[in-house]
């Protein structure tokens, strides 16, 4: 059930903390627009029960992303990679468990192995933060991915006649049927970031944690109902609050002509705008989508180019002062690091700096 590799599952998190259980939570998904289809199945109140355990035995799963995303934004390089990559797998593996457990009409209780390999991943990461920016708890993402997968269960039936022996693979319009709570409810993504969903040339970004999951979840049905579709996906960390993003990157990821960003859930919007507003520097020649906006190639260096050129503004003045104030001493340091500064940044000092330190040169040489 949802394979996992041996070496993926490490040891994180405490003993989660269990809340409430509700399917009631569809309000909740601010900023969304979705109508989820259920399946019109009469169920005891056994098994009712059952879907509940199967969803309560998940909430871990979604503190393990919480402290994957949290340990990759304090990570810097190879280490940072290392881990986005592990968090990667980890909603894979989520992914394919809940997928396999809505399959059935009737259902089945989520296997202890399942629980046991969430548990097994809670020791590496037991120290790291599992804060969220959202006030969703587990239980909320957990039913609400449970939820999103049904629907699309059930727009599959409505296309396919079955999601066990479905009569034919599905073409991409029909594909986006079955996806259009995720595609136009959930992330409200532009038509022409649709139409590019399938391109071979595109890569799709899921935030972590249930934003992760569900992409994972979305790439399985295609990958498994569509007429040989496929999509390539990444994992994005992101820290609203000091606007610091980590995304997972690829060999190739110069050559992707469009990025689409996606999330379980939009809010207020404050995570997608941040990972859309530094996505550029990752994918440098691509197209960045969301459901917040669009960002051109290039868009991203200009306006870092503008931020840094602004700051050697900040800088000039402080020497024009002290320059004027014949502290030379002072003025030459500041000039040393507004240099050191613009080749660190690819940017270079404007003509006023060099005119300056010459009539300082000047000056020095008349005492």
């Amino acid at each position: 059930m949802g394979a996992w590799g041996a070496s993926g599952l490490s040891s994180i998190l405490s003993t989660p903390t269990m809340f409430a259980d509700s399917f009631g939570f569809e309000n909740l998904v601010a900023g969304s627009h979705v109508v989820f289809k259920e399946r019109a199945l009469q169920l005891t109140q056994a098994e009712r029960e059952v879907k509940i355990d199967n969803a309560r035995k998940l909430y871990a799963g979604v503190e393990v992303l919480r402290r994957f995303r949290n340990e990759a934004l304090s990570e810097q390089g190879s280490n940072r990679q290392k881990v986005l990559s592990e968090a990667h797998k980890f909603s894979e593996y989520m992914a394919g468990t809940i997928l396999d457990l809505s399959l059935p009409e009737k259902p089945i209780s989520c296997s202890p192995q399942v629980l046991k390999n969430i548990q097994d991943v809670q020791g590496r990461l037991q120290n790291k933060n599992a804060s969220s920016y959202h006030s969703n708890p587990p239980s909320t993402v957990v039913h609400n991915l449970f939820r999103a997968t049904e629907d699309m269960l059930v727009r599959i039936e409505e296309k396919a006649g079955s999601v066990v022996s479905p009569d034919h693979k599905l073409s991409a319009d029909e594909l986006k049927y079955v996806l259009v709570e995720f595609l136009s409810g959930t992330n409200m993504l532009p038509r022409d970031a649709i139409g590019k969903f399938f391109n071979k040339s595109s890569k799709i970004g899921g935030i972590l944690s249930g934003g992760s999951v569900y992409l994972e979840i979305v790439k399985k049905v295609v990958e498994k109902y569509g007429n040989g579709f496929t999509i390539k996906t990444f994992v994005i960390a992101v820290d609203k609050e000091k606007k610091v993003v980590a995304y997972e990157q690829g060999s190739n990821d110069d050559k992707v002509a469009d990025v689409i960003l996606t999330d379980d859930m939009i809010d207020r919007g404050g995570t997608m705008t941040t990972a859309l507003q530094n996505a550029g520097g990752t994918f440098q020649n691509a197209t960045i989508y969301s459901g917040n906006g669009r960002e051109l190639p290039g868009e991203f260096q200009k306006r870092q180019t503008q931020k840094r050129m602004g700051h050697l503004t900040i800088l000039f003045q402080d020497y024009a002062d002290l320059s004027m104030a014949g502290k030379y001493v002072d003025a030459d340091r500041i000039f040393e690091q507004a240099n050191s500064y613009a080749k660190d940044n690819g940017v270079e000092l404007q003509p006023g700096w060099y005119i300056r330190k010459a009539k300082i040169d000047e000056l020095r040489k008349r005492k």
